[in-house]
């Protein structure tokens, strides 16, 4: 680092008004960390919780796709209200909301009202997610360096709790019972809140005199049919007409969005910003990345269990290679200043490719270091790809507009986790041969996808 990058740096680390770097990472990784470890974190506790509440696995798909529903469909609405009405206010209603929600979760004993508390935990999931980031950017003063430097930690904290996500939810349901995965959440939400008010400080609003309420529903509307037509698609088919109906509304609600936002005079979304390359190109690259790791998460999960015979704590410890990530996330600043970041997401997504060809002739005598090789490579790949790529989107949008950009880039990504599984996951079925065949599939298929994702990026970036 030149000696002018380290003044930089020390200067953002120590701003006025307590808002440091150091404080402000602090406070959105431990919001962060709640947020991806309820992706992955219930899972392994299923089991327990419909023998606990009497309930079947049409319930229990639900106890998972409510929190990435309501997650989804909300996140671009958490953008714009953090644009609006200032990222720490909103990021602290989302700390609490989730906090309240987690409570809730832990002590029902009906499946429903656990449904309903997972919608609400995917709200305030909603309203962390895009909020924390902004946070972090704002605290950079913007300094690329030091942004690329603090977002690399900010999702290395992440990755690595969701990849450990398994394990850890495994350890409590054993140890204390399938209400402890919840309550787990009470003291890092809690923890989060003190470090917000002791170290972050407010981020700039957007003044202005309306909040688009029509174009708030019409996002809502349409991310809410999009990821619920794609999450029921993998139990009724993708031919079913509930399906196709859902779909075509989803476009309806995406073109009155459109329309409504082109005439708007303050738009919740200015359209104006997916004239920026960068942005545009990012959202794919989310969607396709999202996609394809998640997928492949989901199928060897599956595949340990169904056809190698793990039990559920073997399958949480042999997915731990993904926990390689947080190392990748933290290198992949000094590889964007290095290599530009459109070097570093092409070179991330070459190992992703190499990660999926190394599965293509799996089976269940494949020895287990072959497939740790492959998801050492997909964590890696990503690890270094998707930091880079969210400091470019903040560094190339207005400051006022950093959180809706973010969530932008979040949506996309939440809605790739959901195809990937809805699409590619729907492969595994039937036997334990047919499983294979059809894991051998998806990964030749995500090869195809994450190809056109290179390709992008290196010609788009």
């Amino acid at each position: 680092m030149n000696p002018a990058s380290r003044t930089s740096h020390r200067s953002a680390m120590t701003g006025g008004q307590g808002n440091t770097v150091t404080g402000t990472l602090l406070a959105t990784s431990f919001g962060f960390i709640v947020v991806q470890l309820d992706v992955t974190i219930v899972n392994v506790a299923l089991p327990e919780i419909g023998s606990s509440l009497e309930t079947g696995v049409s319930g229990l798909q639900w106890v998972v796709d409510a929190y990435t529903l309501s997650f989804a469909a909300l996140l671009l609405t958490a953008g714009a209200a953090g644009d609006r009405f200032g990222c720490r206010r909103v990021f602290n209603s989302g700390l609490f909301l989730f906090c309240l929600a987690s409570l809730t979760c832990a002590l029902t004993h009906s499946v429903d009202v656990l449904i309903a508390a997972r919608c609400i935990q995917g709200a305030g999931a909603a309203l962390i997610l895009p909020t924390s980031l902004a946070l972090l950017s704002h605290a950079c003063a913007g300094d690329p360096v030091v942004r690329s430097h603090a977002i690399g930690w900010w999702s290395a904290i992440g990755g690595a709790v969701s990849a450990m996500g398994p394990v850890a939810g495994g350890l409590l349901t054993t140890a204390f019972g399938w209400r402890a995965i919840f309550l787990v959440n009470l003291p890092v939400c809690l923890l989060s809140l003190w470090a917000t008010y002791r170290f972050v400080a407010e981020t700039p609003a957007e003044k202005s005199k309306s909040f688009d309420m029509p174009g708030q529903v019409l996002a809502i509307l349409f991310l809410f049919l999009l990821t619920y037509s794609v999450i029921e698609a993998g139990a009724e088919g993708w031919l079913s007409p509930e399906i196709w109906t859902g779909l075509a509304l989803a476009l309806a609600a995406a073109l009155l969005f459109v329309a409504r936002e082109t005439r708007a005079a303050e738009p919740m979304i200015p359209l104006s910003l997916f004239r920026n390359s960068v942005l545009t190109i990012a959202v794919l690259l989310g969607l396709l990345s999202n996609l394809t790791f998640y997928a492949l998460i989901f199928i060897l999960s599956i595949f340990f269990q169904s056809v190698k015979g793990y039990s559920p704590t073997q399958t949480g410890l042999a997915l731990l290679p993904f926990t390689v990530i947080m190392i990748a996330n933290v290198a992949s600043s000094r590889l964007t200043r290095y290599f530009t970041p459109r070097l570093t997401v092409a070179g991330g997504g070459i190992l992703c490719v190499l990660s999926f060809l190394l599965l293509h002739d799996l089976d269940r005598d494949t020895p287990y270091y072959v497939v740790m090789v492959s998801m050492i490579f997909l964590a890696i790949g990503s690890g270094i790809s998707t930091p880079a790529l969210t400091s470019a989107i903040l560094g190339n949008v207005p400051s006022t507009r950093s959180a809706t950009a973010s969530a932008i880039f979040n949506v996309s990504r939440q809605v790739g986790s959901a195809l990937g599984v809805a699409l590619l996951g729907a492969l595994i079925v039937g036997a334990a041969e047919s499983m294979t065949a059809g894991a051998r599939l998806a990964f030749d298929i995500s090869v195809v996808l994450r190809v056109a994702g290179v390709i992008l990026a290196a010609l788009f970036l």
